[in-house]
Parts: structure tokens; sequence; C-alpha cells
């Protein structure tokens, strides 16, 4: 249905070019979206990324090393015994019971929480508890040669 002439509209509203201005303006929006959504996943990455690499120690091995294997605990209480005694636990063979010094025991290659308590005489919640250092994930860890309280 066509308006009548004096129905007509005299001047331009500009609806129509309000209407492609629109539409050059939603596509700047979605080129600006698209673009920080771009770079917010690559910070994601990155930062995941490094997160990463910081939780396997880094570049550092020997202080990741370290910290799991608990050999600056060993170092520091081998350093308050006796030099004599430890050289004497050295030259000692497998099967005889090695005593550091008077309330201390070396843990032997392939002793556990159970045979280092049982050649020591006491119980495991003994052991554990004169050896706090050794249940720092939770569970018991030793290394042969480490030195172990059991008195």
């Amino acid at each position: 249905m066509e308006k009548e002439p004096w129905e007509a509209d005299v001047y331009d509203n500009g609806e129509e070019k309000l209407k492609r201005i629109k539409k050059v303006q939603a596509s700047r929006v979605d080129r600006i979206l698209t673009v920080l959504v771009a770079v917010f996943l690559i910070l994601v990455i990155a930062v995941t990324c490094f997160l990463v690499y910081l939780s396997i120690g880094g570049s550092n091995k020997k202080t990741s090393m370290e910290g799991f294997y608990g050999t600056s605990a060993a170092v520091a209480s081998s350093s308050s015994t006796e030099q004599p005694a430890s050289t004497e636990a050295a030259a000692t063979p497998e099967g005889e019971t090695t005593e550091s010094s008077e309330g201390t025991l070396t843990v032997q290659p392939g002793e556990g929480e159970a045979a280092i308590a049982a050649r020591a005489g006491i119980s495991i919640a003994k052991l554990e508890q004169l050896n706090p250092s050794h249940m720092s994930t939770g569970s018991w860890y030793a290394n042969p040669g480490d030195i172990v309280k059991i008195q």
C-alpha cells in the first residue's frame, strides 16, 4: 500500500544511512572482540606453560631434586656426627647392624621403615616420631646412607 502524496515523507530521515553506520560499527566491535579473545587465549596459554615450567623445578634441577630426595637434610645430620663413625659405617658389610653413633642408625640399601624399626628394636610409630624430616611427604622416605635417630 503506497502512501498518498500528502502522507509521503518530505525529508529524508537518514534511516538507510543509520543502518549502514550500525553495520560498520558492529563489524568494528566484532574485530575488537576477536582480537581481545585471541590476546586473552595467548596469555592463558603462556601463564599455563610458565606455571608448568615452575612446577617441574624450572631450570635448576639440583634444587628440585634436593627437595624431593632430602639430600640437604642428610648432609646436615651427617655433618653433626663424628667422622670416624661414618667411616666405620661405610666399612661394615650390609648384613651387620650399622650404628653411626649412639642413638642413630645408617639406612642400608633396600631397607624400608619396618626393617629399620625392627633392626633398631623400636616400633614404627616411634621411628616416625623421632624422624619427622623423613615424613615430609606424608609417608616414610629415606635414602641409603641417611642417618636416622632411634633414641
